[in-house]
């Protein structure tokens, strides 16, 4: 047993293993299940298993359908995520601001931040228009899948960066001739404007936020959806993205000369 093994195994704490293993799972779950279906995915008995289930559910992480008895994730992990202080000082900036842009750019908007490599949606306001596109809130997307992600990990300091980016292209190969040039790109425009991977007809137009320290802290962005009667264009909208980016920033104590150099790819 190597020196790394024989520490993990002797910090080990195999009951909060199998909590955190079954909220892993039930986050990935695309439907509730049950306690037999968490047990088999798990490769766990019933017996250890049913106990810690029953903790979670009373301590509000996990809640059952009373009908089927089957599980699925609350959204507590989120909560907790918004009481820390960073992402509750972050939130009462950008909010009021992103009232204004929906209202600026007759589109929703929305703000993300990194969660380890996806990218997490913690702020959105719809457009005030009846008909538009709107990413929910809550919603988690692969890192390079989206244009908050492409922007956020084009702002990390340089030796985070490549570290993500070589994780990116492992998971999707293709990659490797796209994303360290969208990322140059990126860094030039200070920011990224680009049809949706994802959605069809949809224009990302997508800004970082800084801290007080210059580091990125969130990217702001409005998925663009063209349609009969705006008074607002793309080209427009893009402005006042960028305008409300500055704003967030700038309350968030940033300023432009405190900013870290990161050009370099």
């Amino acid at each position: 047993m190597t020196e790394d093994n024989d520490a993990a195994s002797r910090y080990r704490a195999p009951a909060l293993e199998k909590g955190l293993d079954i909220i892993e799972l039930l986050a990935s779950s695309p439907s509730p299940l049950s306690l037999t279906a968490i047990a088999s995915t798990l490769g766990r008995s019933m017996g250890e298993i049913y106990r810690i289930a029953l903790a979670l559910e009373a301590r509000g992480y996990i809640r059952r359908d009373r009908d089927s008895d089957y599980f699925v994730l609350t959204l507590r992990l989120f909560e907790l995520a918004h009481e820390n202080p960073p992402t509750n000082r972050l939130l009462s900036v950008a909010l009021p601001l992103m009232e204004e842009l929906a209202t600026l750019s007759q589109q929703s908007c929305h703000l993300a931040v990194l969660s380890g490599a996806r990218v997490l949606i913690v702020a959105q306001v719809d457009a005030p228009r009846p008909m538009h596109y709107a990413v929910r809130l809550g919603a988690q997307f692969p890192l390079a899948e989206t244009s908050s992600g492409a922007v956020m990990l084009a702002y990390q300091p340089e030796h985070h960066r490549q570290a993500l980016i070589e994780a990116c292209i492992a998971s999707t190969p293709e990659m490797a001739d796209t994303l360290p040039e969208r990322i140059k790109t990126i860094l030039v425009d200070g920011g990224e404007r680009r049809p949706s991977l994802v959605v069809s007809g949809v224009t990302n137009l997508t800004r970082p936020v800084f801290d007080h320290r210059g580091s990125v802290a969130a990217a702001l962005t409005v998925p663009f959806l063209d349609q009969t009667g705006l008074s607002v264009d793309a080209d427009q909208a893009e402005t006042a993205v960028a305008a409300t980016a500055l704003k967030i920033s700038a309350a968030l104590g940033w300023r432009e000369e405190r900013q870290s150099n990161h050009l370099a790819v």
